[in-house]
């Protein structure tokens, strides 16, 4: 999930959504499958190609939680990554710790790796963490070695409107290092359809001051499946 720079977090949270979204097992594997209109999070374009409305995404994901707390992780996505790059398939691996404490508090860190194959010089390391209250949550990214110093803070909120409709919205602020601090914002709805299938809905966009047309706020459908 990268344009120019890269852009922390965005895994992280589009994995965050699809939590919140969709039943996690409480120990064992788990598999997601989705089809998106536009390959787009943190507010951003994830496609170099020419900015449009739609272009659609292949992305799917497995999950092994050891029912401990511990987790480990790969997430997968099609797209074309960077103008000039011969990347069209992102693998994200990523493993961490998940918990609560006190009186409706979560928390979860961890790290994730970042391949684009047949391009290595897109490849990245960021460690993540999240704590979370009630409907709110606040996420922080950080970029590991080689003098990566991107970050990016999210504060979002997660409300229920019905039994199976949530509404979803928030912001995201970023360090200079990443994306010339082109900070973002969202607001979207996820509907249960049950039996592991969730239809969803965002508009999203960033500063296109900072960070062109791939910023530009748009509307993306997806279409989820757990199991």
């Amino acid at each position: 999930m990268k344009t120019t720079t890269r852009s922390s977090v965005v895994v992280v949270g589009a994995l965050l959504l699809v939590s919140a979204a969709l039943p996690v097992a409480a120990e064992g594997l788990a598999f997601n499958v989705g089809l998106v209109s536009l390959y787009k999070f943190n507010g951003i374009d994830q496609n170099a190609s020419e900015p449009k409305n739609v272009s659609p995404a292949l992305q799917g994901g497995v999950d092994y939680d050891f029912g401990n707390g511990f987790y480990v992780g790969n997430w997968n996505s099609t797209g074309k990554f960077g103008a000039e790059s011969r990347a069209k398939v992102e693998i994200d691996l990523y493993g961490g710790y998940r918990g609560e404490f006190g009186e409706g508090w979560n928390y979860d860190v961890g790290v994730i790796r970042f391949i684009y194959p047949r391009d290595n010089s897109w490849n990245a390391n960021e460690w993540y963490a999240r704590l979370g209250y009630g409907i709110f949550s606040a996420q922080y990214g950080h970029g590991l070695g080689n003098g990566n110093k991107t970050a990016r803070l999210q504060l979002s909120l997660a409300q229920p409107l019905s039994e199976k409709l949530t509404l979803d919205a928030g912001v995201g602020f970023r360090n200079r290092h990443n994306m010339d601090g082109a900070n973002d914002a969202f607001v979207g709805l996820t509907y249960d359809l049950g039996a592991g299938l969730i239809v969803a809905g965002r508009i999203s966009g960033a500063e296109t001051d900072k960070v062109g047309d791939a910023g530009k706020a748009r509307l993306v459908a997806s279409l989820i499946k757990a199991f």
